[in-house]
């Protein structure tokens, strides 16, 4: 199967660029301009309007690009089986993941899954949980890895790793003594209302931690008086060590920092509160055993 064309009207769409996308697709950017445009001219119809700079789809161009990705991910569906049948894997694995989860596992899973298939190309996207779920259904990523899914009946999801919420604060903090240990729990329990006149430093709406950190608060009955927003949770958790306030981790992501100053740390909300990081693809699609596999690497390197 050939589809360049609809690789470069679906590049060209995805960055709104000529420049960026010609860089992704390794032709220079006269080539794809001429390119789309002799397209349209064929077509008879404008796929982009052109503003300033920039490329925006027409109304027949969203028609194009539905169909163009349609066809895109049965070319990928065709040579993944196609690698399966003759077991010479090649082709390429497009994954999606957050930036902080890539930082532990990524470095020994892609190592070792390059070890056992040099042939497959991994290309990787760091995105929020929605973004990268919406380009999963676009057909522009085949795998997943998250903890929040917006539209799961679309999807198959394989569960790796059950995660929790750790509350944080200052290691010589008075409340420290209150903790109670949970038989097979690795961290403690505490009543995070006894800290309710404490600042919380909080993640923005739109990160996934922020609405587990909701849901524990709530159970915990009360709403912080005095917050602190930022995004990046182990500055978070360095501002708690300063006893700046009390800050919210995951248990899969704390235990891979380090702090120049120490910093306890607990789970807070109801005993059963967790919540699964999983694999995700398209439900229906095809999953080639270098894909199964892959999934295979992440259990053991999350779970380890």
């Amino acid at each position: 199967m050939d589809l360049k064309e609809q690789e470069y009207v679906v590049a060209l769409a995805r960055h709104g660029s000529i420049t960026k996308a010609a860089d992704e697709l390794f032709i220079t950017q006269p080539t794809l301009s001429i390119f789309i445009s002799r397209l349209e001219e064929r077509m008879g119809v404008r796929l982009f309007d052109r503003i300033g700079k920039r490329f925006i789809p027409t109304c027949a161009g969203e028609i194009y690009l539905k169909n163009a990705r349609q066809m895109l991910v049965l070319e990928h569906q065709f040579h993944a089986e196609l690698s399966d049948l003759i077991a010479g894997y090649t082709g390429r694995l497009r994954l999606g993941i957050h930036s902080r989860r890539s930082t532990y596992l990524l470095p020994k899973v892609l190592t070792e899954f390059h070890s056992r298939y040099p042939q497959i190309e991994v290309l990787l996207t760091e995105n929020s949980s929605k973004a990268m779920e919406e380009m999963l259904l676009s057909g522009e990523l085949d795998l997943i890895i998250t903890n929040r899914f917006f539209d799961a009946e679309k999807l198959e999801i394989v569960p790796i790793y059950q995660d929790r919420l750790i509350m944080s604060i200052p290691w010589d903090h008075p409340a420290c003594q209150t903790a109670e240990k949970i038989q097979g729990h690795a961290y403690p329990w505490i009543d995070a209302k006894l800290l309710e006149n404490e600042r919380f430093i909080l993640q923005s709406p739109a990160q996934s931690i922020r609405a587990f950190t909701d849901s524990a608060l709530s159970q915990a009955g009360f709403t912080p008086k005095k917050t602190f927003i930022i995004e990046n949770m182990e500055t978070a958790a360095q501002m708690t060590a300063e006893g700046y306030g009390v800050s919210f981790n995951y248990e899969s992501y704390i235990k891979y920092f380090r702090y120049d100053k120490p910093i306890a740390s607990f789970e807070i909300g109801s005993s059963d509160l967790s919540f699964p990081i999983a694999v995700a693809y398209r439900k229906g699609n095809y999953l080639p055993s270098y894909f199964t596999d892959f999934i295979a690497l992440v259990k053991d390197q999350i779970n380890c």
